[in-house]
């Protein structure tokens, strides 16, 4: 007997089975072949998309890739290519956040509008659709990063052979998409790299501030995907003022306040949640909030300058916050030159100004001055400083260049010049007389204390004959502060007294004869004996050689100051009745000067 003969349906059914065996392989090889032919990742989608749509015969076919927790159209059928990109949804939403959600696949057989996992997108025309299957799109640890889905005009019955397609061809694209973003990833890296080395030469070429501030915020948008970078400067008052920005925005002006915190608020925390940025958008004046932000500290040494913020619409990986963490690196020690080359700058000025001063040549000081943003023809005035203490030079290096540092925030618009042994500076006034400078003694009596000085200054003045005057006047000051005193001390010249006619006479210049050498017989007995004929013999000569007046003044009997002054003229050999009275006197004025400074 023969083999009974199959019967035709069956036959057509084998038949039916093995076209979709066949077409499903052709598919997947198809899928295999699109997805290792280019790096590419908007080629490949493209390609497969039109592979599924025709091997699925839909009407429509997109893929979504997931950003945090949006779901983002990253193809579509030609007919929807348009709005690539431009489609985005909550992972919570829609047919494709459902199966996302879910780690499976969807199905929607007909009325795709009336079900609940559906959410309606216009520019997509969904009302058209009945049917919609939608596929996760699993990574290499099977957590979805995106999903396929398909659309059908008319009601469709997605077999179990057309989801195991979707389900492996959404396989193959995940590898596509993690290569993709690895190759993407590693082509930034490259980029970002080669941006960094350009950006590092300029930033170590330029010498000029505003042009490290350009460099710095052309160089972040090249460093990362960012759509804003904004350089900001803070003054004492922790307020930001605007002095780059890329793309351009009106510089100059100053944040406070709340702005001001909430840009301040990013140094102190690298995370930055959604209120965050809602803030910060609002802080900067942007249109909506970023998606990434991040702040820099700009730094000098230990003095913190401002920062430097920047914003995206797209979050950026980590590679691109490291690099923008050396870019601030990079520009602080940027600044760092920057201002050692302005300081250098400023300190030639100042010294040539000062050396101009010196030697009265009026026009290279008036050309110094304003080289140095000094209008000598308004009202100003001079102060010089001392070290004090056992060893004034070794005190004088540590304490020299804080000192400076601090006459300059005192009084803003003060030109100074450092040498080894003193400060010399030239400070605006409100007017001109002592009355202005006085008004200048409490700040400058803080610093003389806070760093062991000697200060002295002139009255106010103006035009450079005033100015050269004033340093004269302040040179003198400062001498007789530093020889008449232990203790930090501001003097004025204007009350230095009789003192100021003898200031040239304290290193030696003072006649050596016998009331010279009497004096000093004086001032090395009251340190012995600890007494007070000095003292004495001073008031004396000051009441004209009157007893009784002298006595009262000193509070001591008459026969004290008689015994006192037997003992002048016994150790001393003078005959006080008969010395010349303003040399006697002038000699006792020089006592104190000479052996201070000795």
């Amino acid at each position: 007997m023969g083999a009974a003969p199959v019967p035709a349906a069956v036959l057509e059914a084998g038949a039916q089975q093995l076209e979709r065996l066949r077409l499903e392989n052709e598919t997947l090889s198809a899928v295999v072949s699109v997805v290792s032919s280019s790096p590419d990742l908007e080629h490949v989608l493209e390609r497969v998309v039109d592979l599924l749509t025709r091997a699925t015969q839909c009407h429509a076919c997109f893929v979504y890739l997931l950003r945090g927790e949006q779901l983002r159209l990253l193809a579509a059928s030609p007919v929807y290519g348009h709005l690539v990109g431009r489609i985005s949804f909550g992972v919570d939403e829609g047919l494709a956040g459902w199966s996302v959600r879910h780690h499976r696949p969807a199905f929607i057989r007909d009325a795709a509008m009336q079900d609940p996992r559906t959410n309606y997108i216009a520019e997509l025309e969904e009302e058209r659709f009945q049917s919609m299957v939608a596929v996760p799109i699993p990574s290499r640890s099977q957590v979805p990063i995106g999903a396929i889905v398909l659309h059908t005009v008319a009601p469709r019955e997605f077999d179990e052979g057309i989801l195991n397609v979707l389900s492996r061809a959404a396989s193959l694209v995940a590898g596509a998409i993690e290569n993709a973003q690895l190759y993407q990833d590693a082509k930034l890296r490259v980029e970002a790299l080669t941006a960094w080395s350009s950006l590092a030469q300029g930033l170590a070429a330029a010498t000029d501030r505003s042009e490290l501030y350009r460099l710095a915020t052309a160089g972040a948008r090249e460093l990362l995907p960012c759509d804003v970078c904004r350089l900001y400067e803070l003054d004492s008052d922790d307020r930001l003022r605007l002095v780059a920005a890329n793309p351009p925005a009106d510089e100059g002006g100053t944040t406070g306040g709340a702005n001001a915190r909430v840009v301040l608020d990013l140094l102190t925390s690298p995370s930055s949640p959604p209120s965050r940025l809602v803030a910060l958008g609002d802080a900067l004046g942007l249109d909506a909030p970023p998606a990434a932000a991040l702040a820099l500290p700009v730094a000098a040494g230990d003095e913190q300058r401002g920062v430097l913020v920047v914003a995206a619409r797209e979050p950026w990986g980590e590679h691109g916050a490291t690099l923008m963490g050396a870019l601030g690196h990079l520009l602080a020690v940027a600044l760092e030159k920057a201002d050692l080359i302005e300081r250098l700058m400023e300190e030639n000025v100042a010294r040539d100004l000062f050396d101009a001063l010196d030697s009265a040549d009026l026009p290279r000081a008036l050309g110094r001055a304003r080289a140095a943003g000094l209008d000598l023809e308004r009202s100003h005035a001079a102060v010089q400083a001392r070290p004090l203490g056992a060893a004034p030079a070794t005190d004088w290096e540590v304490a020299g260049p804080r000192a400076e540092s601090a006459l300059r925030r005192a009084i803003p618009g003060a030109v100074c010049d450092r040498g080894a042994d003193g400060l010399r500076a030239l400070v605006p006034t409100t007017g001109e007389g002592s009355a202005p400078t006085r008004a200048l003694v409490p700040l400058l009596h803080s610093i003389a204390e806070q760093y062991r000085l000697a200060i002295g200054a002139s009255d106010g003045r103006r035009g450079t004959e005033g100015a050269v005057r004033s340093m004269s006047e302040a040179a003198d000051a400062a001498r007789l502060a530093q020889a008449m005193n232990a203790r930090p001390v501001t003097l004025l010249y204007r009350d230095a007294g009789a003192y100021r006619y003898l200031t040239h006479h304290i290193d030696g210049g003072a006649p050596r004869d016998h009331l010279h050498d009497a004096v000093d017989i004086i001032v090395a007995y009251d340190r012995r004996r600890q007494g007070q004929l000095l003292a004495t013999l001073e008031r004396y000569l000051a009441a004209g050689r009157a007893y009784a007046p002298t006595a009262r003044a000193l509070g001591i009997h008459v026969n004290t100051l008689r015994q006192r002054l037997e003992r002048i003229e016994a150790l001393t050999g003078l005959a006080l009745e008969d010395e010349d009275l303003l040399a006697l006197q002038l000699a006792i004025k020089l006592a104190p000067l000479r052996h201070e400074s000795s």
